[in-house]
């Protein structure tokens, strides 16, 4: 059963999602109700993130609107577009290592743009505003060390974007390593509307470039659980060095397919994140609003054994 805290989250971001995809008030009424219902009885069910993926399917289906957050992500993707010239800039004089190191804080200060998630509110002036100072923030967690040392080791790496906008600054992350480091990376994108999350036709249609040696598709679903992912995920899975992933969602998956698929041979894992939610603060042992770079795998057998799913964590 999830934590309590994660009932109000869920319907907070229904709502969100209702109130984009219809102008129908009593359509709204009337599917709000209908989904907070379905929340509150299978409730100690669920499996999260899966439920916020059936959700979103509900509304798409009921309101005929596939994609309610498409006028935010084009917005979202522009002004990190327009941002780009200042980040690139603020990497002069610097040796490659601390570009990337930077790379990855702005990334993750694109991490907040974020708008399915309860309790959070996104503000694009403010992080404009501030994007050329968050490097000085630091990190919470810092496994930059470790994961450095494998993408200097690896040659194909595969990196997981998360939410539009956020995808703009991890393609020029994505950049630096296939020119700088000369390696193999292949961007893992939605194959269609999962909230704000950047999918391969947001990608294309709002011309951005294509840095990576491979763009493809991970899932139409929040994060990447195996169950939900495409044929070419896995193939890429297999081969791969380094699997970099990005965001609170594709954190969750991650613990749940480690727990789940005790036996899968997945390469290195480093989720790197902006906590936004106090389940999985709590998960991370840090605090809310915290910048996160963490090896997720492999870890010493002890450490595997007391990984669960973020369903588990009960006291936050």
């Amino acid at each position: 059963m999830p934590n309590q805290k994660c009932l109000a989250c869920l319907n907070e971001i229904t709502e969100r999602a209702i109130d984009l995809s219809t102008d129908s008030k009593e359509l709204r009424e009337k599917l709000l109700k209908k989904i907070m219902e379905k929340t509150e009885n299978e409730f100690d069910q669920i499996k999260l993130p899966d439920y916020s993926t059936e959700i979103f399917s509900i509304i798409a289906q009921e309101t005929g609107t596939s994609d309610p957050f498409l006028e935010i992500k084009k917005e979202s993707n522009k002004y990190f577009q327009d941002l780009v010239p200042k980040i690139v800039g603020s990497f002069e004089g610097k040796f490659i290592k601390k570009i990337i190191y930077d790379s990855f804080l702005f990334s993750i200060a694109a991490n907040m743009v974020d708008f399915s998630t309860g309790g959070h509110s996104v503000d694009l002036d403010e992080i404009a505003q501030n994007i050329l100072q968050f490097p000085d923030e630091g990190l919470a967690v810092n496994d930059f060390e470790k994961l450095h040392e494998q993408i200097t080791k690896a040659q194909k790496i595969v990196y997981l974007s998360d939410n539009c906008g956020e995808v703009v600054v991890d393609n020029l992350v994505v950049e630096l390593i296939v020119k700088a480091k000369e390696k193999e990376v292949f961007l893992g994108l939605k194959g269609g509307p999962v909230a704000n999350d950047c999918s391969l036709d947001d990608f294309t249609r709002d011309k951005l470039p294509n840095s990576a040696t491979e763009t493809f598709v991970v899932s139409s679903s929040f994060g990447y659980n195996l169950h939900q992912v495409t044929d070419r995920f896995k193939e890429l899975l297999v081969d791969a060095n380094l699997l970099i992933v990005k965001g609170q969602s594709n954190y969750e998956t991650t613990l749940n397919n480690l727990v789940r698929y005790p036996d899968f041979n997945f390469p290195p894992i480093f989720c790197i994140l902006r906590t936004k939610c106090l389940v999985i603060t709590k998960s991370l042992g840090v605090p809310l609003g915290s910048n996160v770079i963490k090896q997720m795998h492999p870890l010493p057998k002890e450490e595997r054994a007391k990984l669960v799913e973020i369903v588990e964590w009960k006291d936050c």
